[in-house]
């Protein structure tokens, strides 16, 4: 082989090796260089945060919302408002027919009518002890009525204290002004009744409702 020769070939094989390193020392000449992966997190579109840590699947949870439903609100407490309103009017139906018996008894009446004798000892009767009138009996039926109306719980005891004394207002108007005595005694019995209640937390600590 003369130097001409020789020559050609070196230059050929420099030639060769500087396509490789051009090309990202592709073993094949000619061949572009093999591609770098992509970083892993980059190519999911995801942000692994500090820990770098990922669990398939999981998504973000939203929070529960609750709605009030204010149509059902209102009919309950206009339910609620009836029977107290119920209540109260229980309680001064009581009271007037109490203080008119009271009234018969001692030959008196709001109404236009003759009393006989014997009107007046029956309505004596009914405010005896033991009597549908009388203060232990109208009591204990307030506050019966008070304690079926609201299942017994103590939180309504305000409520129909409240019904009450509305209802004892009233029939004191009606009277003008000033019920009889045995009135205020079933009003201060009925409230008695109520600190019982409120005090041992339970309707059967009411001594009238235990007899």
């Amino acid at each position: 082989m003369d130097i001409s020769s020789v020559s050609q070939l070196i230059s050929g094989i420099n030639n060769n090796q500087g396509n490789k390193d051009n090309q990202g020392n592709s073993p094949i000449p000619g061949m572009p260089p093999a591609a770098t992966p992509p970083n892993v997190g980059e190519a999911a579109g995801t942000d692994f945060g500090a820990a770098g840590t990922y669990q398939a699947g999981q998504q973000a949870q939203e929070p529960e919302t609750f709605t009030i439903d204010r149509e059902r609100v209102s009919a309950l407490w206009n339910q609620h408002q009836e029977r107290v309103d119920s209540f109260r009017r229980m309680v001064e139906t009581l009271l007037n027919q109490q203080a008119e018996r009271q009234g018969l008894a001692q030959g008196w009446s709001l109404r236009d009518i003759e009393i006989t004798d014997e009107m007046r000892a029956e309505a004596q009767e009914m405010l005896d002890e033991g009597g549908y009138f009388s203060v232990e009996e109208t009591a204990s039926r307030i506050l019966d009525f008070a304690v079926a109306l609201t299942g017994g719980d103590p939180g309504q005891i305000d409520v129909m204290r409240d019904a009450v004394q509305r209802a004892f207002n009233q029939a004191e108007r009606m009277f003008g002004g000033e019920l009889p005595e045995i009135s205020h005694q079933t009003h201060q019995a009925v409230m008695n009744g109520f600190d019982e209640w409120a005090e041992a937390g339970s309707a059967s600590a009411i001594t009238l409702l235990n007899r």
